[in-house]
């Protein structure tokens, strides 16, 4: 027993081991697992995310022009935030809640309609451009 008096007085006038967490909250380490964020502004719906997603948490629908995410599924691997040609995913590297039903979230890209009305727009210009 005696030789334990030296730790019991360590630990006893030391500081405390851990943080006082709601007190004190720790910021998320830097590339830290935590969030995919959507830019509906840039994407267009071209589908590279949807298509190398391991986790199969992103599909899309063409007729509709939505991209569906299942947040419960991915995997936090960032991939698609990697491999985005428009960098349209972020990740957000802050820890998110826990699910108690398993949401979806629903995105209309604007980056194709963007797309669209400038072609058009070059198209009403070219015949001008001609005479």
């Amino acid at each position: 027993m005696p030789w334990m008096l030296p730790t019991i007085l360590k630990n006893f006038f030391g500081g405390p081991a851990t943080r006082l967490y709601p007190a004190e909250v720790r910021e998320p380490f830097e590339h830290a697992r935590g969030q995919v964020s959507f830019n509906e502004d840039k994407c267009t719906l071209c589908g590279t995310c949807v298509r190398r997603c391991p986790a199969e948490a992103l599909s899309q629908d063409k007729e509709k022009n939505e991209l569906v995410f299942y947040p419960a599924r991915c995997i936090i691997c960032e991939v698609c935030a990697d491999i985005c040609p428009r960098k349209a995913i972020d990740l957000i590297y802050k820890w998110r809640l826990p699910f108690y039903t398993k949401p979806v979230e629903v995105y209309k890209p604007r980056g194709k309609e963007s797309g669209k009305a400038e072609k058009e727009a070059a198209a009403t210009r070219e015949p001008a451009l001609n005479n």
